[in-house]
């Protein structure tokens, strides 16, 4: 498949939004999730205050880079000659995506939920506890499945028989 910008910038922007849904799923039920990737990018901003400004900037830096991670996966596909089950070549770049993001999540301080204090996360939260790894796991699978149906769907020249 030729790369197209739009189609997976959109793919970004949703799966971004629904990578994120363990997370806050489980707090809401109460679980004992430690992560919070808005709260930690919104502190990257230099916003110490957990309100709600903290946790917009964050939310929107993770969306951008959400659609900007898309797109990489969109041109993987093309640079690969992808151009069918994107469902499964999106799973793949999900392995990929998380095995880069947990180096990075653990350079990332972030305000423990328990305590308030400034510290490190561990490779893809690993500081925080078996529940936080696997939710992050699960949350960058959501997002390459979803990157891979959607801009396999979206795509000018896609639809369901390059999804599958």
């Amino acid at each position: 498949m030729e790369f197209e910008l739009w189609p997976a910038i959109l793919a970004g922007f949703i799966a971004g939004a629904i990578m994120e849904g363990p997370v806050y799923l489980q707090k809401a039920l109460g679980l004992p999730v430690k992560q919070n990737i808005f709260r930690t990018w919104g502190r990257m901003f230099g916003l110490r205050n957990n309100g709600t400004g903290t946790y917009l900037v964050g939310m929107v830096f993770h969306q951008l880079l959400a659609a900007a991670i898309a797109v990489v996966y969109a041109l993987g596909f093309d640079l690969l000659g992808i151009d069918g089950n994107l469902l499964v070549w999106g799973l793949v770049g999900a392995l990929v995506h998380y095995t880069l993001a947990g180096p990075i999540v653990a350079m990332l301080p972030s305000q423990d939920p328990d305590t308030g204090e400034e510290r490190r996360q561990g490779f893809a939260y690993k500081n925080y506890g078996g529940l936080d790894v696997a939710t992050s796991l699960v949350g960058h699978l959501a997002f390459g499945a979803v990157t891979g149906v959607l801009y396999g769907l979206l795509h000018s020249g896609g639809g369901s028989n390059v999804v599958f």
